[in-house]
């Protein structure tokens, strides 16, 4: 396998060089950006001039890409595979912009991965196949050769092999490596229960990697964190902490219950109509929509779409809708908007185009988006903003 490494600044500054030693089935690793020939050398990978990647044929690549800012050449490239190593915002950096086109590109991707715990959590409520570059065993999980080098691995370094391999194989195989590491993450915090007792984020922690395993135990560590953060008097667990029941209730099949719990939490306006809506779905025997609403509500896109994906009324499509823009699958909810009302969110449109390369469309998509009060400076100005995080970004690879 060939492989293309777009990075987030030069080789000195790149921080994946233990994983590129890694990856399986090594053929050809080339870096978009500067090397010396020694480097060159010892690391056996092939420096390519940023200008020059479209010279490769690059369908025959695996894109290992670390930041948003390449995500306008990882849609024209048309690489084999996108792997998207997602990262925190850079300090230089404004978070908003990152988050935003970080969120496309892991949309994008076939396979994410982080170091970031707090975004791997996120990226795994949104979409399947996402791996945590990271672990707390302390113990080598198998061993591998590159050449003359003997690896030994640690447990997410084994998978990291296992999701490349997996990218390539039928996509009726099973991808045991996801649920192996989230099993991994629970069994973690789990462990960490029984040492740190009075702590109401690692019970939280388990709490999460239970659910997103299935498994109903999920339940006790949450309601362990919650009383914990009511001794403590936060004051805000209801939303983040109590609104989470519902969601582990819905997974057990208990919806009147998980209804019930949602409409505890409900305390905006909005809040109320949206526990009312439920209410009316789950006596109408909408049982497919509430189930599809209440993951939602807490952030569980990815089991919402599956649920919706299958169901056919305007109703659930303008609920997937909301689905697919909240997880950056901006084409996919273009689309069904047109199929229901034949207009189109103009910003989404507009975004798209920018990111096709199609300026003068993205132009007249956010001023029609932005209509007759002078709207569209924000839109125009976050053009701007993404050209110059461009530009420094082929600063910093170039060197």
């Amino acid at each position: 396998m060939k492989y293309l490494i777009l990075s987030g600044g030069s080789w000195e500054d790149y921080e994946y060089k233990r994983l590129l030693e890694l990856l399986p089935d090594r053929e050809e690793v080339c870096f978009a950006g500067r090397m010396t020939r020694e480097q060159q050398t010892n690391t056996q990978i092939r420096a390519v001039a940023a200008v020059d990647i479209y010279s490769l044929n690059v369908k025959q690549y695996t894109v290992l890409v670390s930041s948003p800012y390449w995500l306008s050449e990882v849609l024209s490239l048309q690489a084999t595979y996108v792997v998207a190593l997602l990262e925190r915002c850079q300090e230089e950096e404004k978070k908003w912009l990152w988050d935003k086109y970080s969120g496309l590109l892991g949309a994008k991707a076939d396979l994410v991965a982080t170091r970031s715990e707090r975004i791997y959590l996120e990226q795994s409520l949104r979409r399947e196949g996402v791996i945590y570059l990271g672990g707390d065993q302390q113990e080598s999980y198998g061993i591998t050769f590159q050449g003359d080098r003997l690896h030994f691995l640690t447990d997410y370094e084994v998978l990291w092999r296992k999701a490349i391999v997996n990218l390539w194989q039928d996509p009726t195989i099973s991808s045991d490596w996801v649920s192996i590491q989230l099993e991994l993450r629970a069994d973690y915090y789990i462990s960490m229960c029984a040492k740190l007792p009075s702590q109401p984020v690692v019970h939280y922690l388990a709490a999460s990697y239970l659910y997103l395993l299935g498994d109903p135990a999920a339940n006790r560590y949450l309601a362990q964190s919650f009383e914990l953060m009511v001794l403590y008097e936060y004051l805000d667990c209801l939303h983040s902490h109590f609104r989470f029941f519902s969601a582990i209730e819905v997974k057990t099949g208990e919806l009147e219950t998980a209804v019930q719990q949602y409409t505890i939490t409900a305390l905006t306006t909005e809040e109320k109509l949206e526990a009312e809506r439920l209410q009316g779905w789950l006596h109408s025997g909408q049982y497919e929509l509430v189930r599809a609403e209440l993951f939602r509500l807490n952030e569980d896109e990815a089991a919402g779409i599956r649920i919706l994906s299958s169901l056919t009324t305007s109703e659930a499509k303008r609920l997937l809708i909301q689905n697919y823009i909240r997880t950056f699958q901006w084409e996919k909810a273009l689309e069904l908007q047109h199929e229901l009302d034949g207009s189109v969110d103009g910003v989404i449109e507009g975004t798209i185009h920018l990111l096709h390369g199609r300026r003068h469309e993205a132009i007249r998509s956010f001023l029609n988006a932005a209509g007759q009060d002078n709207q569209a400076w924000p839109l125009l100005s976050e053009m701007a903003d993404l050209e110059e995080a461009i530009r420094r970004l082929r600063r910093r690879v170039e060197g």
